[in-house]
C-alpha cells in the first residue's frame, strides 16, 4: 500500500462510542479533549428524500401484507381483527429504520473488507453480501492513478472542536487527498461538508496540508462507482462549521425558563 511515509500524529485520536454516539478523545502531552463526531454535526441538516422514501417502504409492507390477506385473489371476504392491524403497522412503523440499519450494517462490512485491502490484508474470499462493492472498489482503484497512503484513521480538529474518522488517505501528484468511501444510493451535498471537515482534522493531526477531497460511491448490487470531487475544501468547511454551530446553539435553551 504505502510508500509514502507519513510521520506520526501531533497527538493521539481515539474513537469512543456512547449509545449511538461517536465520540473523539485527542489526547497530547498537556491533556485530553472529547470531541462530538462529524457525522453527528451534520445530522442537522435536512434530508427530504428520507421522508418519502419511508412512506413508501411503510405503505409497501402494509400493501404486501394485505395481498397476502387476499390469497392472491382480486377480491374476497378478508376478516380484520384490531390485534392484527395494529401490529401490521407497528411492523409498517419499523420497517424504515430496519432497512437503514442493514444497509449500514452492509456499509460497515464492505468499509471493513476495504481497509482490509488498503493495508494489504485480503482475504482469500469475498463474503456474497459485499462482493460488488468490493469489486468497485478495486475497479475504481486501478484506474484512479491515486497511491493509497492510509486506510481507516481517526483524527481530530482541537481548533474547531470535532473528530472523526476519514476512510483513507491519499496521495496524487504529489498532493495529499481525503478519501471517502460511500455505499449509499447517491451522493448528497452534505457529504462534501464531510470530507472537507476530515481534511480539516487531518492537517492538524498530522501537521500536514490536504487540500483535496473525493467521495467515491460504490453500487451494493452491481460492481459500479460514481466519483465527484470537492470544488472548493475550504468553502466547504465553512459550511460544515455553520452547520456545527447551528447544531451546537439548537442543543441550548431559546426560551425563558419561567
Amino acid at each position: 500500500m504505502q510508500t509514502t511515509a507519513i510521520p506520526n500524529p501531533l497527538y493521539k485520536v481515539d474513537l469512543v462510542v456512547v449509545g449511538k454516539a461517536h465520540l473523539y478523545d485527542a489526547t497530547w502531552e498537556e491533556g485530553r479533549e472529547r470531541y462530538p463526531g462529524v457525522t453527528g454535526m451534520l445530522s442537522v441538516i435536512n434530508k427530504p428524500a428520507l421522508v418519502p422514501w419511508a412512506k413508501k417502504e411503510a405503505l409497501t409492507l402494509v400493501e404486501a401484507a394485505m395481498m397476502k390477506r387476499l390469497s392472491g385473489k382480486d377480491s374476497a371476504s378478508v376478516v380484520l381483527n384490531k390485534s392484527w392491524i395494529q401490529e401490521l403497522l407497528q411492523d409498517a412503523k419499523k420497517r424504515p429504520d430496519q432497512l437503514k440499519d442493514a444497509a449500514a450494517d452492509l456499509g460497515t462490512r464492505a468499509h471493513a473488507f476495504i481497509d482490509l485491502i488498503i493495508h494489504g490484508r485480503e482475504p482469500d474470499a469475498i463474503p456474497p453480501e459485499i462482493e460488488a462493492p468490493v469489486k468497485a472498489f478495486k475497479d475504481w482503484w486501478k484506474g484512479s492513478g491515486i497511491e493509497l497512503v492510509m486506510g481507516d484513521t481517526k483524527v481530530a480538529s482541537r481548533v474547531h472542536g470535532y473528530g472523526g474518522s476519514l476512510d483513507a488517505l491519499g496521495r496524487r501528484n504529489g498532493r495529499f487527498v481525503i478519501l471517502d468511501w460511500k455505499t449509499s444510493s447517491g451522493i448528497y451535498p452534505e457529504y462534501a461538508l464531510q470530507v472537507a471537515a476530515y481534511a480539516q482534522a487531518f492537517a492538524e493531526t498530522f501537521g500536514l496540508p490536504c487540500q483535496d477531497a473525493i467521495i467515491v460511491r460504490f453500487g451494493k448490487k452491481s460492481p459500479e462507482f460514481e466519483v465527484k470531487e470537492l470544488a472548493d475544501v475550504k468553502r466547504s468547511l465553512e459550511a460544515f462549521l455553520a452547520a456545527k454551530a447551528l447544531k451546537e446553539s439548537l442543543e441550548k435553551p431559546h426560551f425563558m425558563d419561567w
